[in-house]
């Protein structure tokens, strides 16, 4: 009798042990599957991928090489849409946001299943109170790297930011659903290509050189922006002031009346308003001109009064030269002069 009470005790153990096992690996999985940084958030998520009329599963786990994945992100582009669009192509990714997200993604895909996505939800451009979250999956299929939008560049309040975290975990959005968006659309470069009927699913060939180099130094403040400039950069703008230059003197100078004067735009705004044509015209990229309205920014308006200058970022925003980041940071650092 007494070795058979020994025995169920035992049994009782062994059950208790195995219970707790079980537990703590189910505890481990769910602390596994999240990587945070601040409000970024990535994750693995259980969602159906259908490409091509069937259900796919990933490549995955997967071993991303840091420097392929930040030049992906870093080359996403899109558009907008709408009587209020702005013009030109603009980044998904601020390099603040890469910068975060590299090391979580990395992560998520080194332990993610093929039955798994990672789903990351980011913020970029902060503005006091506001945010504009970008929301995306991403998988590795046919050796490509797949990336799906549901949100770019999307508007959110303070408020509307908390209630989106606070149900983060009870949703599971699935954007591969979604073939378009009616504010914005993706725009492949070099290695990447719209997957059919969509235009918020891109499939980005990591094999392709430009994925392969190694980082470009990217910064996000107009005092890193100005650090940042590479020789040939700065050459290349050289020349362009210098064209810039001789083409304000070949004009035929005009007597100077009121009515001029109200006419006439600002020096600044007159080169950024060329540079931002250059752009569009493809003669030179936007990290150049990024760079240009960084330094101005920083040198062209040093013999205006705060007032003026607070005046003339006021014009820039408005005419869509400048973000509204840049708008803010300029602005603080005036008044913190003042």
């Amino acid at each position: 009798m007494r070795e058979l009470k020994k025995y169920r005790w035992k049994q009782v153990f062994l059950f208790a042990v195995i219970i707790c096992m079980i537990f703590a690996g189910r505890l481990h999985a769910i602390l596994a599957d999240t990587y945070t940084d601040g409000r970024i958030v990535v994750k693995h998520e259980e969602l159906k991928v259908k490409k091509n009329g069937q259900y796919i599963q990933g490549q995955h786990p997967y071993e991303l090489q840091g420097n392929s994945i930040t030049n992906a992100l870093s080359y996403i582009y899109f558009e907008e849409k709408g009587l209020l669009k702005k013009t030109g192509t603009l980044r998904v990714f601020q390099d603040d946001e890469i910068r975060k997200l590299v090391p979580l993604i990395i992560q998520a895909f080194s332990v993610a299943t093929p039955s798994q996505v990672v789903a990351v939800s980011s913020f970029s451009e902060r503005m006091l109170l506001t945010d504009q979250q970008n929301y995306c999956i991403l998988f590795i299929f046919d050796n490509s790297l797949n990336i799906v939008f549901s949100r770019v560049h999307m508007f959110q309040t303070y408020n509307d930011a908390m209630s989106e975290k606070k149900r983060y975990t009870a949703t599971r959005e699935n954007p591969v659903r979604t073939k378009k968006s009616r504010f914005w659309k993706l725009v492949p470069t070099t290695g990447q290509r719209l997957e059919p009927h969509h235009e918020n699913w891109l499939v980005i060939d990591l094999s392709d050189k430009i994925y392969q180099q190694p980082l470009a130094q990217r910064v996000g403040t107009v005092e890193e922006k100005i650090k940042v400039g590479t020789s040939d950069l700065d050459a290349r703008l050289k020349k362009l002031e210098e064209k810039m230059g001789a083409a304000d003197e070949s004009k035929t100078p005009q007597p100077s009346t009121p009515a001029n004067e109200l006419r006439e735009d600002s020096k600044m705004k007159s080169k950024l308003t060329l540079l931002r044509e250059m752009v569009n015209e493809g003669i030179i990229s936007a990290e150049d001109y990024d760079h240009k309205k960084a330094k101005m920014l920083r040198e062209a308006m040093e013999d205006m009064s705060i007032k003026e200058q607070l005046q003339e970022i006021k014009d820039l925003k408005s005419e869509g030269l400048i973000t509204e980041s840049d708008y803010a940071e300029k602005k603080k650092e005036l008044l913190d002069r003042f």
